[in-house]
């Protein structure tokens, strides 16, 4: 693919030779000619100067002196070189080759409705009266359990437990070893034992949803667990019951939500990070890495520490804290 169609793709601009044939994307230590090096940031610049790639991708607010033509390198100028990469990774990405129907090791009870183009893989399971919606694919070794609806063109990857009435939305990806709709953790103490409380709710997750590896969703005790429209949860996190988890939120792996919390729009959690049960988290916030989240947390905020706390009282506070350690020593 020549660099001008490149640069079309992601409305950038060309700096040298617009017609240079780039025939994949590398890093810089494997670059080699024909390949498209990404420069994100400033330092790797010179490095990416020096390397057998025929192209560079660079942020337009980057300051050099003199274009990279200059070194003998062709250029794609973005203004947002992030989302030009995801777009360029797209194009050189190897597709997988999907053969359509029903695996005749599949179990697929003839109360289910599939749309047109679903894949189902070898040893999948279906339960009864379960929907899949058109372009939908389901890796080898999935369970799907009775009454559950997932939308169209979804990505369900080896070994995924949904449990019954799960409902997906549409272009949602979920990740090996997912697990959706488990029983939530409620029980009442009675003469010292632990009586289980039914949890007869379910999960909704809506569209453009991506859950990593090994995350759990909890089915609400009474309703629903939800997740918003193009949420994304890292690996190895668990979401308790009656969790509302808004819309565009990110959420990075070994995240821990206690029951009912709720996340507003466009949250960011950062790793490590622990949540209380019944707190609520304002739109647009930050909940920094191995936050311990235990009360309510107003929109717009950045918060650390344990207990969290607005960041920049928790930095004075750890100042003030190793202070006095070296007065004590």
């Amino acid at each position: 693919m020549k660099l001008k169609d490149l640069a079309r793709l992601v409305d950038g601009t060309v700096v040298g030779n617009a017609a240079v044939e780039i025939k994949g994307v590398a890093p810089v230590e494997e670059a080699k000619s024909g390949d498209l090096v990404f420069v994100l940031d400033k330092p790797f610049l010179a490095s990416a100067l020096k390397c057998g790639a025929s192209a560079l991708l660079v942020p337009s607010n980057l300051e050099i002196t003199g274009p990279p033509a200059v070194a003998g390198k062709s250029a794609i100028i973005a203004v947002n070189p992030r989302h030009a990469m995801a777009k360029i990774l797209a194009v050189f990405q190897t597709k997988k080759k999907i053969r359509t129907g029903i695996d005749k090791t599949a179990v697929v009870p003839k109360s289910c409705r599939l749309g047109r183009g679903v894949a189902i893989g070898a040893y999948a399971i279906l339960e009864e009266n379960i929907d899949i919606g058109a372009g939908t694919i389901i890796f080898p070794h999935t369970y799907i359990g009775h009454d559950c609806r997932i939308g169209k063109n979804c990505v369900v990857h080896p070994h995924v437990t949904l449990y019954d009435r799960t409902i997906i939305g549409d272009r949602v990806i979920l990740h090996s070893g997912c697990r959706l709709g488990i029983d939530g953790f409620g029980f009442v103490q009675e003469e010292g034992k632990h009586v289980k409380i039914p949890q007869i709710g379910n999960v909704i997750i809506e569209d453009d949803v991506e859950l990593f590896a090994n995350v759990c969703v909890s089915c609400a005790t009474i309703g629903s667990t939800m997740i918003g429209a193009g949420t994304k949860i890292d690996n190895l996190s668990h979401v308790a019951h009656n969790c509302r988890i808004g819309k565009d939120c990110a959420v990075v792996s070994l995240v821990g939500f206690a029951g009912s919390v709720t996340l507003e729009d466009r949250v960011y959690v950062a790793g490590q990070a622990g949540f209380n049960g019944h707190v609520h988290i304002g739109e647009s916030s930050v909940i920094m890495a191995r936050a311990g989240v235990t009360k309510d947390v107003p929109a717009h905020s950045v918060v650390s520490g344990f207990p969290a706390q607005d960041h920049r009282q928790e930095i004075i506070f750890q100042a003030a804290l190793r202070h006095l350690a070296k007065k004590v020593r």
